[in-house]
């Protein structure tokens, strides 16, 4: 009879023991999972940032309207929000009345027009961790490449954080008080993201192609 028990369950030891088996596999896999997904998100956060610079771009040419994106804050300095309030790091605007970067010139993102936004991605920060230069392709300011953006404006090249797209589909970097656009070429320049682990590029070519590169440390180079 004690034989036949014995076989029906575990002993209070043997429990003890796949819980102890189990608690470290747990210990070993969950940085894995950790990491993996930080990575995926700033993978995601870099993707998103190229669409939405390719999309612009496409809409440009389609509607023969302006097409704006933003980087963290509108020209008046407010921080780029969605339809519900929440904080956006990038933000793509149809200019409606064609003429300006904005429909009343007032330098604020208006009701009504058409607009995409960009969803932050938790751990994803501007600028670099790694990489020791700036992108191949990169026409902007690369000595700002680890702020996170290099583009820059027509009158003496000073750095911007906006990009408009003219119904030509060429991007150009442009700045406020009063509106300066700059010229055919002066869009070209890159988008730098990081999660701490992995530095992403997203490089926008002077005629509105778009590539997006990964910091290869081993090799200290970028790759796409």
């Amino acid at each position: 009879m004690a034989g036949s028990a014995r076989t029906q369950g575990f002993s209070l030891i043997e429990i003890m023991v796949v819980v102890a088996i189990i608690g470290a596999m747990t210990a070993v896999a969950v940085p894995g999972f950790s990491t993996y997904f930080a990575n995926q998100r700033v993978k995601q956060a870099a993707r998103s940032v190229a669409d939405v610079l390719s999309l612009a771009r496409t809409e440009a040419i389609r509607t023969g309207r302006n097409h704006v994106v933003y980087f963290q804050q509108d020209p008046t300095g407010a921080a780029l929000v969605d339809g519900a309030g929440t904080s956006v790091p990038v933000l793509m605007v149809q200019d409606d009345d064609g003429t300006g970067p904005l429909p009343d010139k007032n330098g604020q993102v208006d009701v009504g027009e058409r607009r995409v936004d960009v969803r932050a991605e938790p751990g994803v920060n501007w600028g670099v961790t790694f990489a020791t230069g700036a992108a191949p392709g990169d026409t902007g300011l690369t000595a700002n490449f680890g702020t996170g953006r290099t583009f820059k404006t027509k009158t003496g090249g000073a750095a911007t954080s906006w990009i408009v797209f003219r119904p030509d589909g060429v991007p150009r970097g442009y700045s406020t008080g009063p509106y300066t656009e700059g010229d055919i070429g002066s869009g070209g320049g890159a988008v730098y993201l990081t999660n701490g682990r992995r530095d992403y590029a997203i490089v926008l070519a002077p005629l509105g192609g778009v590539q997006v590169d990964l910091w290869d440390p081993s090799r200290g180079q970028w790759r796409n």
